[in-house]
């Protein structure tokens, strides 16, 4: 009988101590391989939204740019141009002006310090795939203003005539647009320009961002954008710089 008792021993205090180790070893091993996939995951699905967010925004502000200066057929049969006058920025519009850029505005509440301001004019036509900041088409043929500016909640926003301002986009901190003429290969910023109605180009530079909190890394870094040095919040969001330069087709008195 004390042989079988013998054999019948359980494991002893420091085997089981060893295992438990060992175990946690192999369970750490895991928890970091999983976060390690976890973090991989987020960045590769948040470097991609930030890419399809950067190409919506310098898409959107393309599309009111090239509105700049739109008259239907009938309108350019008329010699229908714009007149002088007051834009919704609190500017004055020169005779035959379609655009008008700014880095501050009286009439506008929350722009961020030192971002861009554009406003844009044009005229509206039947099918002619002119729209407002809402995205409606502006059928009839009264001139219009687009004003784009972002504000201090980091959203690109849109001011129609007489409408409070719409949302087009969130987490767009900066915009810093320069202008070019068909004569001379520079561009200028909006405080360079000496006539406006030269002006048949448009470079707009925005900084993106995109909100990546799993990670847990704080960016730091600057971000430049022409003439600009943009610091990061220090937050854990991920940032990139987004350059388009657009034509005004439809500049001309």
């Amino acid at each position: 009988m004390g042989s079988m008792r013998k054999f019948n021993t359980g494991f002893s205090l420091i085997e089981l101590m060893i295992a438990l180790l060992v175990s946690l070893f192999i369970l750490a091993g895991l928890f970091y391989s999983v976060m390690g996939d976890m973090r991989s995951y987020e960045s590769a699905r948040s470097t991609q939204g930030l890419v399809t967010k950067s190409r919506m925004a310098i898409q959107t502000i393309r599309l009111y740019i090239q509105q700049a200066g739109f008259r239907d057929s009938a309108a350019l049969k008329n010699e229908t141009t714009f007149s002088a006058g007051t834009s919704n920025a609190g500017e004055a519009w020169s005779y035959g002006q379609v655009i008008q850029g700014m880095t501050s505005s009286s009439e506008i509440d929350d722009e961020k310090v030192d971002s861009d301001i554009l406003v844009v004019r044009f005229l509206g036509a039947a099918e002619a795939g002119i729209v407002s900041c809402v995205g409606d088409d502006l059928d009839d043929t009264t001139s219009n203003e687009v004003l784009l500016y972002v504000n201090t909640s980091n959203q690109l926003m849109c001011q129609d005539n007489n409408d409070d301002p719409v949302l087009l986009d969130e987490n767009v901190e900066f915009m810093e647009l320069l202008y070019g003429t068909e004569d001379d290969y520079r561009y200028f910023t909006a405080s360079d320009v000496s006539d406006w109605t030269d002006i048949n180009r448009v470079k707009v530079g925005l900084l993106i961002s995109e909100d990546v909190s799993a990670h847990g890394l704080t960016n730091s870094n600057s971000y430049t954008i022409f003439n600009q040095t943009i610091s990061a919040a220090n937050d854990t969001n991920y940032r990139s710089v987004v350059m388009e330069t657009v034509i005004i087709g439809n500049q001309g008195g």
